[in-house]
């Protein structure tokens, strides 16, 4: 009996040993349910919080609006204004709905005011003279380009060497400066002192150098100075357009440059000439400049003196002033080089016999310099 026992003992043991194994090891069908239903759970919960919006933490309920947060662009105060272009459209509606781009007043990018003309602009750390160009639209004219930048048209005239101002058109390029003055031409003898005592004494040949942008005294002849507050007359591209050429009227000395200060017969006022003073011999012929024709002549005991005044092709007139005797009379046409007097000091009170001479086209004066 006690054998039957521990055998019976024997065979439930490993009965027993057989069941716990096998409650300790769960199905493989188990594990892939529960990682399955695990999934699925993650996945419904990621759905939930994409596609519904979170309730609100203190009332519960509710959502909180999406708010898309954009990048600040701040804006740039000299950045151009940016215009939108609308495509044409096919059947443009016949009344314009107001505040829209119709009712907008049309801008005509093509055409400047003389407001929007850029003026040369001076630095404020230096006297040196400033240029800007200026290309001539059509329907200007000197006068009006002056008036633009606010200078005088004897500048212009000088500093672009112009001898016809009938060639001033649409298309040329003038040089335009920061303030008014003449171009001068340095001649032999010349020394930036002397040149500043002729057109101004208290110019000084210090501030005639800064002016000019020049590295010291020394200048050369032929070079070009911008002498400033004057006026002149006379540029390499019009120089050559004039329709007439002019010689000088007497043989003698200039004393007096065009634009230069000097002392008006007429008022005894200190003024820019207009023209030139030629300082010549008692006796020394006065010959037409150019062929024209006689519009003026006459006598002022003081100013002019004996005069005589000539009309010439291309808008021109010739004057010749302080005259000792004239030989021609209105009306008459001359040649150019025909004797219309003789030099003297009539209508003056100088000591040597001195010509006034002068050149001006459509009532502006030129240079006279300029063409002989």
């Amino acid at each position: 009996m006690a054998k039957d026992y521990y055998d019976d003992m024997q065979e439930r043991s490993s009965w027993r040993a057989k069941t716990e194994g096998q409650r300790t090891k769960p199905s493989r069908g188990l594990i892939w349910t529960i990682a399955l239903g695990i999934a699925i759970c993650v996945v419904v919960i990621v759905i939930w919080y994409q596609f519904f919006p979170a309730l609100d933490s203190k009332g519960g309920e509710g959502s909180k609006p999406v708010v898309e947060l954009l990048p600040t662009v701040e804006k740039i105060s000299d950045a151009p204004e940016v215009v939108p272009v609308l495509a044409p459209s096919a059947e443009p509606p016949s009344t314009p709905v107001a505040g829209s781009i119709a009712d907008a007043a049309v801008i005509d990018t093509q055409a400047r005011s003389l407001s929007d003309r850029p003026a040369p602009v001076r630095s404020a750390n230096s006297v040196t003279i400033q240029y800007a160009d200026h290309l001539v639209a059509a329907g200007e004219d000197l006068a009006s380009i002056a008036a633009m930048y606010t200078l005088k048209t004897q500048t212009l005239i000088s500093v672009n060497q112009i001898r016809n101002i009938q060639a001033i058109r649409e298309g040329v390029t003038l040089k335009i400066p920061d303030r008014d003055g003449q171009l001068y031409t340095v001649r032999e003898g010349d020394m930036l002192s002397t040149i500043a005592r002729k057109y101004s004494p208290s110019l000084g040949w210090k501030t005639l150098q800064e002016i000019n942008g020049l590295k010291s005294e020394n200048i050369l002849v032929g070079q070009q100075l911008f002498i400033p507050d004057t006026s002149s007359a006379s540029t390499s591209q019009l120089t050559d357009v004039a329709p007439i050429q002019f010689q000088k009227p007497a043989s003698g000395t200039i004393t007096t440059l065009f634009g230069q200060p000097y002392i008006n017969p007429a008022t005894g006022t200190s003024e820019s000439i207009t023209g030139i003073l030629l300082v010549g011999n008692w006796g020394s012929a006065v010959v037409a400049s150019a062929s024209g024709q006689v519009v003026d002549a006459g006598y002022e005991v003081k100013g002019r003196g004996r005069f005589v005044v000539l009309s010439h092709e291309g808008g021109y007139r010739t004057s010749y002033y302080h005259l000792e005797n004239v030989e021609v009379r209105i009306g008459m046409t001359l040649s150019k080089g025909e004797t219309i007097g003789s030099i003297g000091t009539s209508g003056t009170s100088y000591d040597r016999p001195t010509l006034f001479f002068s050149i001006e086209q459509s009532g502006i004066a030129l240079d006279p310099t300029q063409f002989f």
